[in-house]
C-alpha cells in the first residue's frame, strides 16, 4: 500500500467520495472490517452522520433490544451494562451531524423508540454527552418525554441547532436556560413550528431563551419565536450575526430598544425577517436603523393602509439605502373579510422602493386590491430588470378586474431576462376567445422568455383554457407550473362561489394542456431549423411556421 494512503487526511477525502456513491455505506463497511489501516477513518466517516438512535442500539448485543412485530417499536429486554455503553460510546463519539426526527426510525423498520429505551439513553453511567463531538444537531421531537434526552445531547462542541415542532413551554423550556452555558461556540440556532409561536413558547420560555441568548457571542444565524428587549440590543452588537427572524409580541417596548439599534448596530447583518401586529409597529423599529442587508422579511397581522404603506417604504428605503438589498416581502397574516370594502393600493404606494435600484425578488400580499396596469408594469420592470421573482398578492388576490393586458405580460417577460417565478392578474380578454379565433402570427411577434418556470395568475378570469394555453406556450416555451388563487376563502360573499370553481378548473386545465403545447412547438422550431440547415426553408419561412 502506498505510504500516502497511511496520512488519516488522505483517507478521510477518499472515502467520503466512497460514502456519497451508491452503496457507499455499505463499501465504507467492508472496508472496516477488512483492513486494519482504513478501520478507525472509515468508522469515522460512516458514522458521522446520523439519522436515527435506532443505528446506534443496533450496534449493542442482540439480546438487549428487539422490535416489537405489532407496533415496531424498539424496546429493551435488559437494562444496559457498562459494557454496553462501551460499545454505545464508541460509536457515537464519532457522530458530527445528528437529524433525529419524527419518523425517521421508518427507515430502520422500526416507527418509534419505547419509553424504556428512551429513558434509558437519558440515563448514562457518565454526566457527559451522549455524543460528546457532535456539532449539528435537528430535532424533531415534540414529546415531553424526548425533553431530558434532547439536554444530553446540547454539547460544548455544538455549532449549530435546529429545533422543528417543538412544544418549548414549562418545564421543557428549561432546557434552553442552559444553551448558553453549555453550547458556547453554538453559531446557528432555529426555533420554527408550523403552529403560531405563541403556542410553542410561552411568557416564561421567552425570558429563558432571551436570557439563554446573552451568554452567545459568535452566533451568525438565529430563528426564534419572541424575544425580549435585553435580548434584542444583545444581538445588535453581535459582531458575526448575518441572518435573524423573530417576532415582536403585543407587550414589546419599542422605547427601550430604539436608541440600541442605531448605526453601528446590526452591521453584518444580511437577513432580516420580522413579525409584528401592525405594520406601524415595524416603521417604528426601523426609523433608527442604518445597515446593509440583502434581503428582509416582514410579516404583520393587521391590514395596513394605503398611507401605512407608503411611510414604511420610505422608511424602509431609508434603513437599508443600499444596493446590497436584492429581496424584499411584506405579507399579512389575515384574510380578506366579507362586507368589509378593501384598501386599494397602486404604482405610486410603492414609488419609494424604486430607490433601491437592485432588487431581484419583490412579494407583496396584502388583503386590499391591486390596481395595476401595464405602464405600472413597465415602470416597475424599468427600474428593477434584473427580477427573477415578481409576486403581487399571490395568496390574497388583486380584488379588482386586473388592467394589465397579455401585451403588458410579454413586456414584463421580454424585458426580465432572468425572471423565473411570476404572481400578478392579467385580462387576458383580448385573447381569450374560441380556439379557431387564433392568429396564424406569433402573439409576441417571435419575443420568449426562456428563464420563466412558474406562473400564478391570481385571480385572473379566463373563458377559453386552450387559448390561453396557446398563448402562454409560446411567450413561454420552459413554463412548468401554471396556477391560480381562485378560493373561497378570499373571495367576499357577494361573488358566486361556482364561478370561482370554474375558473379554477379553467386554469388547472391550462395547466395540464401546457405541456403537449409547448412539445408541439419544439417539434415545430426543430423541424424548421433542420429544414434551414438543408437549404430548404428561409428565415422568413421560419417565423410563419412557430405559429
Amino acid at each position: 500500500m502506498h505510504r500516502c494512503l497511511n496520512i488519516v487526511e488522505v483517507q478521510r477525502a477518499i472515502f467520503r467520495e466512497v460514502y456519497c456513491q451508491p452503496k457507499g455505506a455499505v463499501t465504507l463497511a467492508r472496508l472496516a472490517r477488512t483492513c486494519r489501516a482504513f478501520n478507525s477513518t472509515a468508522l469515522d466517516v460512516l458514522w458521522a452522520t446520523l439519522d436515527s438512535f435506532v443505528h446506534l442500539i443496533q450496534t449493542l448485543p442482540r439480546d438487549l433490544w428487539k422490535i416489537e412485530p405489532m407496533g415496531r417499536r424498539m424496546t429493551f429486554q435488559r437494562p444496559m451494562s457498562l459494557r454496553d455503553w462501551d460499545i454505545f460510546f464508541r460509536y457515537s463519539s464519532r457522530v458530527r451531524f445528528l437529524f433525529q426526527s419524527v419518523g425517521s426510525e421508518i427507515l430502520t423498520q422500526c416507527s418509534s423508540l419505547s419509553d424504556d429505551v428512551i429513558f434509558a439513553l437519558s440515563t448514562p453511567p457518565t454526566y457527559g454527552p451522549l455524543i460528546p463531538y457532535l456539532r449539528t444537531l435537528y430535532w424533531d421531537k415534540p414529546n415531553r418525554k424526548h425533553a431530558s434526552l434532547l439536554r444530553l445531547l446540547l454539547t460544548p462542541s455544538l455549532v449549530s441547532l435546529s429545533l422543528s415542532s417543538c412544544a418549548l413551554r414549562s418545564p421543557e423550556v428549561s432546557i434552553l436556560s442552559s444553551i448558553g452555558t453549555v453550547c458556547p461556540s453554538l453559531k446557528s440556532l432555529s426555533i420554527v413550528s408550523h403552529r403560531p409561536f405563541a403556542n410553542i413558547l410561552d411568557a416564561k420560555g421567552e425570558k429563558i431563551l432571551s436570557e439563554a441568548l446573552l451568554y452567545l457571542h459568535s452566533l451568525e444565524s438565529l430563528v426564534c419565536p419572541a424575544l425580549d428587549e435585553t435580548a434584542i440590543i444583545h444581538l445588535s452588537h453581535l459582531p458575526f450575526l448575518v441572518e435573524l427572524s423573530f417576532e415582536l409580541q403585543l407587550d414589546f417596548q419599542l422605547e427601550k430598544v430604539r436608541p440600541f439599534v442605531a448605526a453601528p448596530a446590526f452591521a453584518s447583518l444580511q437577513c432580516f425577517t420580522l413579525h409584528a401586529s401592525t405594520l406601524s409597529t415595524l416603521t417604528s423599529l426601523l426609523e433608527p436603523m442604518h445597515f446593509r442587508p440583502t434581503s428582509v422579511s416582514f410579516v404583520v397581522a393587521s391590514t395596513p393602509t394605503p398611507d401605512a404603506l407608503r411611510l414604511f417604504f420610505l422608511t424602509l428605503v431609508n434603513a437599508c439605502g443600499s444596493e446590497r438589498l436584492s429581496r424584499i416581502s411584506l405579507s399579512t397574516s389575515n384574510e380578506r373579510q366579507p362586507g368589509i370594502l378593501p384598501q386599494q393600493v397602486s404604482l405610486s404606494t410603492f414609488q419609494s422602493l424604486f430607490a433601491l435600484p437592485n432588487i431581484n425578488e419583490f412579494e407583496f400580499d396584502a388583503p386590499c386590491d391591486i390596481d395595476f396596469d401595464d405602464h405600472a408594469i413597465t415602470t416597475l420592470i424599468k427600474h428593477w430588470p434584473t427580477l427573477t421573482v415578481l409576486s403581487l398578492n399571490a395568496k390574497s388576490g388583486w380584488g379588482i378586474t386586473s388592467r394589465v393586458t397579455p401585451q403588458g405580460l410579454i413586456t414584463l417577460l421580454s424585458r426580465c431576462a432572468m425572471l423565473t417565478d411570476i404572481a400578478l392578474a392579467v385580462d387576458f380578454s383580448e385573447i381569450d376567445g374560441p380556439h379557431m379565433e387564433i392568429p396564424d402570427s406569433r402573439p409576441g411577434n417571435g419575443v420568449t422568455n426562456d428563464t420563466c418556470l412558474v406562473a400564478n395568475f391570481v385571480t385572473s378570469a379566463i373563458s377559453f383554457p386552450v387559448t390561453v394555453a396557446a398563448f402562454l406556450s409560446d411567450i413561454c416555451p420552459e413554463l412548468e407550473v401554471v396556477k391560480s388563487s381562485w378560493s373561497h376563502s378570499m373571495i367576499g360573499t357577494d361573488l358566486d362561489l361556482e364561478e370561482v370553481d370554474i375558473y379554477r378548473e379553467r386554469w388547472e386545465e391550462v395547466e395540464n394542456l401546457l405541456p403537449a403545447f409547448s412539445a408541439v412547438r419544439r417539434q415545430c422550431q426543430e423541424w424548421a431549423q433542420k429544414k434551414i440547415k438543408e437549404g430548404g426553408v428561409n428565415d422568413a419561412l421560419l417565423g410563419g411556421s412557430e405559429t
